[in-house]
C-alpha cells in the first residue's frame, strides 16, 4: 500500500531579492516512497524600502500555477492544458501564513523532476504564447470593498523554477515583476515661501504609452500589443513621488513622456533620445522645481535619472498587511515600553519606535529581542551618552542576523563603529538620512544581502575603514561633495556597484582598498586636488575602462593601486611624483608616450607590467638607482631605453617580451648590474647596445650586456660579429660593418688580412686569420674601424690559439673490428665550443666522455666492436649554445628552443658529417649522430628521418643521476637515435587516444613510427599474444621481469610496455628487454650479419644493478620531474635537400 504525500505551494511576498536557481529553491529531503504531494511557496523579487513587507501578497489574493513533467532528462513543453497541473488556483491564507491549492497536485513517482510556472493576478488564459494584459490608465484609485486598486491591478508577476527532482519539502516560487515601473519624484527647489511648497498643486501623467500587452507565460516574455493611448496615464502618488506601472516599451525621441502641471501651469517632459521603460525595473526621474522670485514662473530641471530595481510599493492592496509595533520611548526604557504595551518583546518581529532611545536600548534589541526581522527608526531621537549627538551608538546592532529591514532615523549626526556589522539577512536598500556626517569603521560590514541602492546624503565628510565591505549594493555610486575621507576597504567588495565614479573634489584621504574589487564601476577617473597620494590596492581589480587624471601635486602612487584595471589613454605621470609602487599600473591598457618626471625616485616591482599598447623611448631620470623585477615585462610597444648612469641595478624580467625595443643607450662608464632575464625576449641582434666608449670592452664581459651582440659607441658605427676567433689553421669570416657614412680601418693585427679597408654604409667585409704555426703560443688583436671625418671607432678584437688539431679535422676515437660491412658509424660532434674551449684540451676530452658513456650500457657495452667512432673540431665564434632569449654564435646553430627540446642547422650537420672518413651518403641513414652542445643544463632531443638518419642533442648537463650527461646520452643517443626505441615515460593521466594535450600528436605519431619499423619497446595493445614482446613473457629466461605493463609514450592509458623501469622511462643505465633485443637486430642488420635469438640470448647482460625510479629527482636544492622532449620525427630523407 503507498502512502500519498501532497504537493505544496508556499508564496512569500518579501522585499528580498531572490536568485532563481533551482539549486537554492528547496530544503530537506527527497521523497522516500509512494506518490508525494507537491508544495510551493511564492515570493516577490523586489527590494524594501519604507515598510514592513513580511509577504507582498494579503490574505486572499490568488494566482495561477502550471506544473510540467520532464520526459526523461527533457524539459515538458507548456501547454493551456494537459500537463501536470493546468492553472491550478492557489490562494494565500495569511493567518496561516500558506499557500491552498485548489486541489492537490501529486509527483509523477520518485525520480520525474518538473517544472513549476506561476502568474499573478489569476486568470483564464487561453494561449501560453500570448496571454493578453493591459495595465489601468487610472492607477490613483485606492483599493477598497475587496477590489484592488488601478496601481496594483496593474502589476504582473510571473516566476518559473526548473528541473525540481521529488521532494517532500516546500519549493520556493520567485515571482518577479513583468512590467515596468515609471516613478517621477518632484523635488522643492529654490524660490518658495516657507509652507509654500506644500500647498502649490502638483500633478503628473505618463503620456505616450501602450496599455495592453501579451505575456508568454512559458519564459515571462512582455510584448507591447495595441496601440499608442491618446490619454494619459494616472500615477499613484504618495507624497512628491508619482508612480505609474506602464507595459515595457521604447518612446521615441521627443516624443513627451510626462506631463507635469505645477501651480495650474502645465510642461511637457521628453528626452532627446529614445527611451526604453525595462521590464522588472524602476526607471527614476528625479525633477527640480525651481520658482523665479520676480515673475512666479516655475522652473523644472532633471536632476538625477537611474533604473534601478524593483521597490516595495508605496501603496498596496494588502490592507490586512502585519503592521509594526510601534513603542513610544524614552531613553534607557525601550524594554520597559515594550512590556507596557502587552507585547512579548522575544516574539516581536516589526518595531517602530518614537520618542527617545539610547545604546542600552540598542543592546536590549539587539540581544534580547530574538525575532526581530524590521526596525523603523524613523522617528525616533538616538542620543549619545552626552546627549549632546544623534548617533547609531558603538556595536549598536552588531551581528543581529534576524534583522532583514531598516529604516533609519530622519535626525541623525553619525553611526558608529560595527553599528551593524555583519547584519547577514539585512536586505534591500539603504538610505543614509540628510545630517550624517560620519558614518564609522564597519559600521555596515559584511551586510551582504544589502542589494539595492545605497543613498547617501550630501552632508556625509568622514566614512571610514570598511564601513561598507563586502556588502552587495546595486546601484551608481554618487559620493557626496562634501565627503573628505574615504577609510581604507570603505566599499571592498561591492561589484555590483556600477557606472561612473566620480570623486568629490573635497576628498582628501582615500584609504588602502577602498574600491578593491569593485568590478562594474567604469569610465574615466579624475583624482581630485587635495589627495596627494593614491593609496595601495585603492581601485584594485575595479572596472575603470576610460582614462585616468592624475593632477601634479600627487607625490606617491602606492601598491597596486589601480592593478587589473583597464584604464587606457595616455598616462601622464604627475610632475612632482617620488613613488611609484609595486604593480602600481599592472595590466591596465594605457597607451601612447610614457614620460617618467624627473623627480622619481623609485619604481616598484611590476609597476607598469603587461601595458602591451605604451609606446615611444622611456628614458629613465637620474634619480632612480634600480630599475626593478618586471617592472615592464609584457609592454610589447615600447621602442627604446635611455638608461642613466645613476641605474646600478636591472632587476630579473624588467624587460621581459618587451619584443619591439630598437634602441638602448647606456649612459653609465660601469655597467649596471643585469640579473637573470632582465631583457628576456628582447631581441639582441637586432639594434647596436650605445655605451660609453672607454666602457664598451666592459659592458662586452658583463653578465647580462654581453648577451647582445651589438655593442658600440654609437649606433652609426658598428661591425658584427665584434669577435672571431681561430685554431692554428687559416680561417675566414664574414664581418658586416653597419655605417651612416663612409668607414675606413684604422687599424687591425698584421697576421689578420681584410678583403677591403674602407667602405660606405653597409658592407660585407671577408677577414682572414692567418695560419699560425705549431708552438708559437696564443696571439690576440683588435681590428678598429672608424667613421671617416669622424672620432666615432668600434673594435673587433681577433684571437688565434695554438693547438695540436686543426679546424675541422677529423679524429678516429674508435675503430670496428667485426661485421662484414666495415663498421657502423658513429659521429660525435661538439657545439658551442670556441677556439679557447679547443685549445685547453675540454673540448676533445668531453668527446671521449660521452662515447664512453654510449658504451657503458648493455648491450652496447657488449657490441662495441661493431662501431666505428669519429669526431672533428667545428669551431664556434662564441662559447655556449643560445636559447629563446640568448643569441650564440656557434658552428651548427644549437639553440634550445623552450623547455628541454633542441634545434640546429641540421643541413649543416649533415653536410658537415658526410666528410668523416667513412660516412657517405649510402650509409648517412645507419651512421648516429652525436651533438654535444656546450651547456650544462638539462635538455635534450633527438631528430629522426624516416630513411633512418638521425641526430642526437645530448647536453653536458650536471643535474643528478638519473637526469644527468650520462642519462641524456644513453637515453637519446642510444635508445632513441640508434635503437629506434619509443619514450616510455607517462606525463599525461589519459588514454593515448583521447588526450586533449597539445604537446605530442598521440596515436598519428606512434603510428608512423611504427609504420617506420620503431618502437618495438611500445604497443597500443595490452594483448599478450599480439605485443612485439610476447616471445619473452614465457620464456623462462625471461618471464619473471617481461609482463605487460599499462603506461608509456607520455599517456598513463592505452600504450602498453614490457617492463616496470628502463632506460626509456627514466634514464636509467638499463635497456628492457625488447629494447637491447632490438637494438641487437639493428645491430647485425646493419653490419651485414644474421640475427638470432639465441645467440642474443646467450650474449645477454640484463643486470644494471640497483635500479630504481622516482617521480622526481632533487636538484641543486629544488625538485624536477624527469620531462624530456620526444623525438622530433621527419619525412622522408636529408640528403633529398641536398
Amino acid at each position: 500500500m503507498k502512502t500519498n504525500q501532497h504537493i505544496f505551494i508556499y508564496a512569500l511576498a518579501g522585499a528580498l531579492a531572490l536568485a532563481g536557481c533551482s539549486d537554492d529553491l528547496f530544503e530537506g529531503g527527497s521523497v522516500n516512497g509512494g506518490t508525494a504531494r507537491i508544495e510551493l511557496s511564492g515570493e516577490i523579487d523586489q527590494l524594501a524600502v519604507t515598510r514592513v513587507n513580511d509577504n507582498g501578497f494579503c490574505d486572499g489574493d490568488v494566482m495561477g500555477v502550471y506544473i510540467v513533467d520532464y520526459n526523461g532528462s527533457t524539459p515538458g513543453t507548456l501547454q493551456v492544458s494537459g500537463n501536470r497541473g493546468d492553472n491550478v488556483r492557489h490562494t494565500f491564507d495569511e493567518d496561516a501564513y500558506k499557500w491552498n491549492s485548489a486541489y492537490d497536485i501529486y509527483w509523477k513517482d520518485k525520480h520525474t523532476p518538473i517544472d513549476v510556472y506561476g502568474y499573478y493576478p489569476f486568470g483564464s488564459p487561453e494561449s501560453i504564447e500570448a496571454y493578453p494584459f493591459t495595465v489601468q490608465l487610472d492607477q490613483s484609485t485606492e483599493s477598497g470593498n475587496g477590489k484592488m486598486g488601478g496601481y496594483e491591478a496593474s502589476d504582473f508577476l510571473w516566476g518559473k523554477v526548473e528541473n525540481v527532482a521529488p521532494t517532500t519539502s516546500v519549493i520556493r516560487l520567485p515571482m518577479r515583476h513583468r512590467m515596468a515601473n515609471a516613478r517621477v519624484t518632484l523635488v522643492e527647489g529654490i524660490g518658495f515661501a516657507a509652507g509654500e511648497w506644500a500647498q502649490t498643486d502638483k500633478i503628473v501623467l505618463a503620456a505616450n504609452l501602450v496599455r495592453k500587452a501579451t505575456i508568454n507565460l512559458a519564459d515571462g516574455t512582455v510584448t507591447p500589443a495595441g496601440e499608442v493611448e491618446q490619454t494619459m496615464t494616472v500615477p499613484s502618488r504618495n507624497g512628491d513621488e508619482w508612480r505609474a506601472i506602464v507595459v515595457p516599451q521604447t518612446v521615441p525621441s521627443g516624443v513627451t513622456l510626462f506631463s507635469i502641471t505645477i501651480g495650474g501651469v502645465p510642461y511637457k517632459f521628453s528626452k532627446n533620445e529614445a527611451f526604453t521603460y525595462v521590464a522588472g525595473k524602476m526607471n527614476n526621474f528625479s525633477i527640480r522645481v525651481d520658482k523665479k522670485a520676480a515673475s512666479g514662473q516655475y522652473v523644472l530641471t532633471l536632476i538625477s535619472e537611474s533604473i534601478t530595481p524593483w521597490e516595495n510599493d508605496l501603496v498596496s492592496h494588502d490592507a490586512t498587511m502585519r503592521q509594526y509595533v510601534i513603542i513610544n520611548s524614552t531613553a534607557g526604557h525601550l524594554k520597559d515600553s515594550i512590556v507596557a504595551a502587552n507585547k512579548d518583546y522575544t516574539q516581536v518581529k516589526n518595531l517602530k519606535i518614537t520618542g527617545r532611545i539610547n545604546s542600552q536600548d540598542f543592546y536590549f534589541m539587539r540581544d534580547e529581542m530574538d525575532n526581530l526581522q524590521a526596525l523603523n527608526l524613523k522617528e525616533v531621537l538616538s542620543y549619545d551618552e552626552n546627549k549632546e549627538e544623534l548617533v547609531i551608538p558603538y556595536q549598536a546592532l552588531q551581528g543581529k542576523k534576524t534583522l532583514v529591514y531598516l529604516v533609519l532615523p530622519d535626525k541623525l549626526s553619525r553611526i558608529g563603529y560595527s553599528s551593524f556589522e555583519d547584519c547577514s539577512s539585512l536586505s534591500g536598500s539603504l538610505i543614509i538620512p540628510e545630517g550624517v556626517t560620519h558614518i564609522d569603521t564597519r559600521a555596515f560590514r559584511d551586510c551582504s544581502a544589502l542589494k539595492g541602492v545605497l543613498t547617501l546624503p550630501s552632508t556625509l565628510e568622514y566614512i571610514e575603514s570598511m564601513a561598507f565591505q563586502e556588502c552587495d549594493f546595486t546601484c551608481n555610486l554618487i559620493l557626496p561633495d562634501k565627503l573628505k575621507s574615504i577609510g581604507r576597504w570603505a566599499f571592498g567588495y561591492n561589484s555590483g556597484f556600477y557606472g561612473d565614479l566620480i570623486l568629490p573634489t573635497e576628498l582628501e584621504f582615500l584609504g588602502e582598498n577602498a574600491f578593491f574589487n569593485c568590478s562594474n564601476i567604469t569610465g574615466s577617473l579624475t583624482i581630485p586636488q587635495k589627495l596627494e597620494y593614491i593609496s595601495a590596492n585603492a581601485f584594485m581589480h575595479s572596472g575603470l575602462n576610460g582614462t585616468l587624471l592624475l593632477h601634479d601635486g600627487i607625490t606617491r602612487i602606492e601598491n597596486n593601486a589601480f592593478y587589473g584595471t583597464n584604464l587606457k589613454g595616455e598616462l601622464i605621470l604627475p610632475k612632482h611624483i617620488v613613488a611609484i609602487g609595486e604593480s602600481a599600473f599592472y595590466a591596465c591598457n594605457f597607451s601612447g608616450e610614457l614620460k617618467l618626471p624627473q623627480e622619481l625616485v623609485t619604481i616598484g616591482k611590476s609597476a607598469f607590467c603587461n601595458n602591451k599598447s605604451i609606446r615611444g623611448v622611456i628614458e629613465f631620470p637620474n634619480t632612480i638607482t634600480t630599475i626593478g623585477e618586471e617592472t615592464f615585462s609584457g609592454c610589447g610597444g615600447i621602442e627604446g631605453l635611455i638608461i642613466p648612469s645613476s641605474i646600478e641595478n636591472i632587476r630579473s624580467n624588467a624587460f621581459e617580451n618587451c619584443f619591439y625595443i630598437g634602441s638602448i643607450v647606456c649612459k653609465g662608464e660601469m655597467p649596471a648590474r643585469v640579473e637573470s632575464s632582465a631583457f628576456n625576449g628582447v631581441p639582441k641582434d637586432n639594434f647596436t647596445l650605445e655605451v660609453p666608449e672607454s666602457a664598451i670592452a666592459q659592458y662586452q664581459t658583463t653578465p647580462g650586456w654581453n648577451e647582445f651582440k651589438r655593442i658600440a659607441a654609437h649606433h652609426e658605427l658598428v661591425c658584427r660579429p665584434s669577435i672571431a676567433c681561430a685554431l692554428n689553421t687559416e680561417k675566414t669570416q664574414i664581418l658586416v660593418v653597419d655605417a651612416e657614412g663612409e668607414w675606413e680601418v684604422a687599424s687591425k693585427p698584421d697576421w689578420c688580412e681584410l678583403s677591403q679597408t674602407s667602405g660606405g654604409d653597409k658592407t660585407e667585409v671577408t677577414l682572414t686569420i692567418k695560419e699560425l704555426s705549431r708552438g708559437s703560443g696564443n696571439r690576440e688583436g683588435e681590428i678598429v674601424f672608424k667613421l671617416k671625418d669622424e672620432e666615432y671607432t668600434h673594435k673587433c678584437t681577433v684571437s688565434q690559439y695554438d693547438y695540436e688539431h686543426g679546424e675541422d679535422e677529423w679524429l678516429s676515437l674508435q675503430t670496428a673490428t667485426r661485421g662484414n660491412n666495415g663498421g657502423i658509424n658513429i659521429v660525435i660532434l661538439g657545439d658551442g665550443y670556441d677556439a679557447e674551449d679547443i685549445a685547453n684540451g675540454d673540448y676533445l676530452t668531453t668527446m671521449r666522455q660521452q662515447i664512453e658513456y654510449f658504451f657503458g650500457i648493455e648491450p652496447y657495452a657488449t657490441y662495441r666492436d661493431y662501431f666505428n667512432v669519429y669526431t672533428a673540431f667545428p669551431l664556434s665564434q662564441e662559447s655556449g649554445i643560445g636559447t629563446v632569449n640568448t643569441i650564440r654564435y656557434t658552428r651548427f646553430g644549437t639553440t634550445y628552443k623552450g623547455g628541454t627540446g633542441l634545434d640546429a642547422d641540421t643541413d649543416e650537420i649533415f653536410s658537415y658529417v658526410l666528410n668523416a672518413p667513412t660516412v657517405n651518403e649510402g650509409n648517412l641513414n645507419q651512421t648516429l649522430i652525436i651533438i654535444v652542445p656546450n651547456s650544462t643544463d638539462y635538455g635534450g632531443m633527438t631528430h629522426m628521418w624516416a630513411d633512418g638518419s638521425a641526430i642526437a642533442f645530448c647536453p653536458l648537463s650536471t643535474y643528478e643521476y638519473p637526469l644527468d650527461s650520462r642519462g641524456l646520452i644513453q637515453h637519446e643517443a642510444g635508445g632513441h637515435g640508434f635503437g629506434k626505441l619509443g619514450d616510455e615515460y607517462i606525463y599525461h593521466n589519459a588514454f593515448i587516444d583521447v588526450c586533449g594535450c597539445p604537446c605530442c600528436e598521440h596515436v598519428n605519431e606512434f603510428n608512423q613510427a611504427k609504420a617506420n619499423g620503431w618502437y618495438d619497446n611500445l604497443s597500443l595493445t595490452g594483448k599478450m599474444h599480439e605485443v612485439p614482446w610476447s616471445h619473452l613473457i614465457f620464456d623462462s629466461r625471461y618471464s619473471d621481469l617481461v609482463d605487460i605493463y599499462e603506461g608509456g609514450f607520455m599517456h598513463s592509458r592505452g600504450v602498453f610496455r614490457s617492463e616496470q623501469n628502463s632506460c626509456m622511462n627514466n634514464n636509467i643505465p638499463y635497456y628492457s628487454t625488447i629494447s637491447r633485443e632490438s637494438i641487437v637486430k639493428r645491430i647485425k642488420r646493419y653490419a651485414g650479419e644474421t640475427y638470432s635469438f639465441e645467440e642474443f640470448v646467450a650474449n645477454d647482460k640484463r643486470d644494471a644493478g640497483a635500479v630504481t625510479r622516482s617521480a622526481g629527482v632533487k636538484v641543486s636544492g629544488r625538485m624536477m620531474h624527469s620531462r624530456q622532449a620526444p623525438p622530433q620525427i621527419h619525412r622522408g630523407s636529408p640528403l633529398k635537400k641536398r
